[in-house]
Order: structure tokens, then sequence, then C-alpha cells
């Protein structure tokens, strides 16, 4: 209780000490400061106004505002020689530095250094997606950015505002086209669906019609189980064929490792194939099927595309994904 008690004690006192802030703000034109700057060393009104390039009458007027946020004289002149009250003395160290935290924070941002730069990067997509562009990815990163750390994850995306949660959303495009208007699409690569069966099991043509293959018994990828049919289709173009299925998994590589070791087969992304007969004693198997292309895009909201290095990224992408072939 004592522990709750003092953050919401800091944490007041933080709340508190904002408001006063923002009253204290509003008492001065901030557009003043390189101006008291400026008197602050010159000590001079001529001095100032010939280094900024403006009027005397305009310093005047701004040190007379100065004088009234302050409270206090800031310059005063006995005699011939201007000097610095004692306010104005303990302001000189403070407001260097603030303008040139201000400066620094004003300044428009350089070009993202890759080399240099960190940045987290969550992408959201399929475990297969993953397998293929992971390993590349990871590799230019150690070589070119590594600061840079990337996230591949698989989260339920159905709008523009979940997308805005990740960074980039990798995925079939006709699931992206689903996510509305407010969206960046980057096309990476062109894939279709094909069968994959275990090498040894020779019962299993080299090429299958739709009767042929839900004659068979076949595993299935499934992203839920509520996933509605319609969802889907736009996931994987061949799921109508996959009515009965002996076993659903969310997995692509948990298909090839079933149909390693049984007499099932599965329908994949022809890229995923060749990555699970690696694995697997594998063979792929044609389906002769017209719905089976697979484009495969990259999507992010426009409404995150600022966030640094995201441009890079997509660069980069279209080098992993060139190299998959």
């Amino acid at each position: 209780m004592k522990t709750v008690m003092s953050r919401i004690t800091i944490g007041y006192r933080r709340v508190a000490g904002e408001r006063d802030l923002v009253g204290r703000l509003h008492k001065v034109n901030l557009d003043l400061l390189p101006v008291l700057h400026e008197l602050l060393h010159s000590r001079s009104v001529t001095r100032t106004a010939q280094s900024l390039g403006i009027t005397q009458p305009a310093v005047s007027r701004a040190l007379r505002q100065l004088r009234g946020a302050f409270d206090d004289q800031l310059l005063i002149s006995p005699g011939r020689n201007t000097r610095l009250t004692e306010r104005a003395e303990a302001l000189v160290e403070p407001l260097g530095r603030a303008l040139s935290e201000l400066d620094l924070l004003l300044k428009p941002a350089g070009p993202f250094d890759p080399s240099t730069e960190a940045v987290h990067l969550v992408i959201n997509t399929a475990d297969y997606v993953t397998q293929l562009l992971a390993p590349v990815l990871t590799e230019i990163c150690a070589r070119e950015a590594p600061h840079v750390v990337l996230e591949f994850t698989w989260a339920g995306t159905r709008t523009a505002e979940d997308l805005a949660r990740v960074d980039f959303m990798i995925g079939p495009r006709a699931f992206g086209e689903t996510l509305g208007k407010r969206v960046g699409r980057l096309p990476l690569w062109r894939d279709e669906m094909v069968c994959i069966a275990a090498a040894a099991n020779l019962a299993v043509p080299a090429r299958l019609t739709p009767a042929q293959f839900q004659a068979l018994r076949y595993v299935a990828f499934q992203r839920g189980p509520h996933t509605p049919q319609e969802v889907r289709v736009l996931l994987q173009p061949t799921s109508p064929l996959e009515v009965a299925p002996v076993c659903t998994t969310s997995s692509f590589l948990v298909l090839g490792a079933i149909v390693g070791r049984s007499d099932c087969v599965a329908l994949v992304p022809r890229k995923v194939a060749h990555e699970l007969a690696r694995a697997e004693k594998l063979r792929i198997v044609e389906i002769a099927y017209p719905r089976k292309a697979l484009p495969i895009d990259a999507y992010w909201s426009l409404a995150t595309t600022g966030r640094r290095g995201r441009a890079w990224f997509r660069d980069l992408l279209v080098c992993a994904a060139a190299r998959l072939g």
C-alpha cells in the first residue's frame, strides 16, 4: 500500500508540475528567448539589433516584454556601463542550454542511418513468411544495421487501426486489400499453391485434380477455429478444397512435419514447399486448380509512415524479397 501511495504522490506531483510549467510558458513569448539570449551576452540593444538583423525599437519592445514576463529589469544602466541583474546572471547558462536543446529538438531529422541508429520493428506475418524472410533480413541487418531489432509476430489484423499497432504486416494481397484506404502497400513476390506429399508416398501422382486431392487424407492450414470461410479464402485461395481435413494447424511449418511422417498431403505456397522439403523428405505435387495464385505484399498504416527507419526497412524488404527469387 505504501508503494502504491508513493507512486500516486509522484504522479500527482508530476502532473501538478506540468500544469505549473504550462502556466509559466503562457506568460512568456518564446519567440523572445533568442533576443534575451543575445541581450544577456551583448548587454546592448543596439548590438542585439545588429546581430539579429532587426530594428532597435523591436529589441526595445522585446526587452520591455521580457522584463514584464520575468518581473525583473534584467539589464540596468548605472552611468555608461550596462550590467546584468542577479536574475539575468542566473539566466545566462540555463537559457543557452535550453535554446541548444530546442534547436536540436526542432531541427529537421536527417536520413535514417542504419549503421548507427537503433529501432525496433514489429512485423506481423505467418510463420512461413518468417521462415523465408527472417534469415535474409537478419543476415543483412547484422552487416548493415547492427542496432536494429526485428520482432516477428502473428496477431489478428482486420483493420487499419489494427495495422497501426505494428510496423508492417506481410501477407496475401487479397487479404491486405480488405484493410482499407489508409494503408500503404509494397509488392514483394508472387507465389502459388501446390500440394506436398511424403517422398515415400508413391500413391500420390505428380499432378492432382481437386477431386483426387479431396479423396486423399489431407491436413490443412487454419488461422483459427473461428476464422470465417471468406477470410480463409483471402489467406489461402485453395481453402475451398479443404472441406474435410484430418488435422488443422495454424502453422505451415507443422504441416510439413505431419506430411513427412504420414500418408497425408497438404496445400502450401510453393516457396514454403521448397523450404519444407529441405527439412523433411517431401516432394512437390501440382494441383490443377484455377485459383491458386498467391501474391505476397507488405502493408503498413499510413498513420505510421513517418516512424524512424520505416522507409529504410521497406527498401530492405525489396532487397530480401529479390534474394528469395
